[in-house]
């Protein structure tokens, strides 16, 4: 039975580790890229679309489409946006992945717009290395645990049920290590 839930609690714990983010952001205390959650928002939404169409494990990239459209927003009202060469060039690649999903079909919006999530992180993976103490831990060790929870929730080793989560699980692994030069810095 609880098997049967995995997909659901994984996509209520993503959603879940969006609030201290939230509370931090409104404290001033925590400083996000605009630019990766703005476009996490967009790709995340396709992602849970094209699952959805797929009949496919949808809950965490709905879980992280609200919140990362939340955490956009946010950012926007606290004036905490910016946008450089490096937020151009992934914007690009992201169209790229946009238009392979359009012109290929669903499966493959699944890879490309799940490759397109782990290349919309570059700005905030260049925001954690930077300033590795503004990236608050806590939220993604839970984002990593949703994100293993979703892939373990998987009822085929099928794209449909396990490739997004598994990019979720890689670069949330990456930000995490980022975030480790806090004793280096």
């Amino acid at each position: 039975m609880l098997i049967s839930l995995l997909p659901q609690i994984a996509g209520i714990i993503c959603f879940a580790a969006y609030i201290p983010l939230i509370v931090g952001i409104v404290k001033n205390k925590v400083e996000q890229s605009f630019a990766a959650f703005l476009l996490w928002a967009m790709l995340d939404s396709i992602a849970t679309a094209t699952t959805i169409l797929q009949d496919g494990n949808f809950w965490l990239p709905l879980g992280y489409a609200v919140g990362s459209g939340v955490i956009a927003l946010l950012l926007v009202a606290k004036k905490q946006v910016s946008w450089s060469w490096i937020e151009t060039m992934t914007f690009l690649l992201v169209i790229i992945c946009i238009l392979v999903w359009y012109t290929s079909g669903e499966q493959a919006g699944i890879v490309s717009s799940s490759l397109a999530v782990v290349i919309a992180s570059f700005p905030q993976m260049v925001e954690t290395y930077k300033k590795p103490i503004a990236t608050p831990v806590g939220p993604y060790v839970i984002f990593l645990v949703a994100n293993i929870l979703s892939f373990m929730a998987g009822k085929s080793w099928s794209i449909e049920e396990r490739f997004y989560p598994a990019c979720a699980v890689f670069l949330c692994m990456v930000i995490l290590l980022l975030t480790r030069r806090r004793s280096v810095v």
